[in-house]
């Protein structure tokens, strides 16, 4: 366990790339899964009391499927297919990772101020933006600025396509 988070912090920290994780099916499903399960619990935890686990769920789901799918469409066009896997394996554990100091800050920002949890997620969001940039710069052989471009792509178009898919 504390390899893999030792992988991907040297990810989020600009040392590793995406070429540094197993191109194993199982690592990929697990670290699916951990995206997955963080993912509603959190939704779950800070979504208040009309928040239900089918939303959450669903929430969860469309998001991954639609942001692997905005990764897998552009590398293919890319011809870069075989990458696929484990760009997106890099790109859904430094979520967790993101995620997990996100939720933390999101449940203590009572005691810390809102302004400042805000303040730091505001940082996160920016810290993650050119974490997935340096993925898809060393993933597609682009220069950052392109890598950090087309993060802000998937993470809007992953974030429209799950409101989308949300929207009664």
């Amino acid at each position: 366990m504390k390899s893999i988070f030792a992988l991907f912090w040297r990810i989020c920290t600009f040392r590793s790339g995406p070429e540094s994780i197993p191109a194993n099916n199982v690592f990929f499903i697990l670290v699916l899964a951990a995206n997955a399960l963080l993912n509603v619990v959190v939704q779950l935890v800070l979504g208040g009391p009309e928040e239900s686990l089918l939303r959450a769920l669903t929430l969860a789901v469309v998001s991954l499927a639609g942001t692997g799918g905005l990764i897998w469409f552009v590398m293919a066009l890319m011809e870069l297919s075989n990458r696929v896997p484990q760009t997106i394996t890099a790109v859904f554990g430094v979520e967790v990772f993101m995620t997990t100091l996100t939720g933390i800050l999101l449940y203590a920002s009572e005691s810390i101020g809102m302004t400042v949890a805000r303040f730091v997620i505001t940082l996160l969001t920016l810290w993650s933006l050119a974490v997935y940039g340096f993925i898809f710069h060393r993933a597609m052989n682009i220069h950052i600025g392109f890598g950090i471009a087309m993060a802000l792509f998937v993470v809007i178009f992953s974030v429209a396509i799950t409101q989308t898919a949300l929207t009664p």
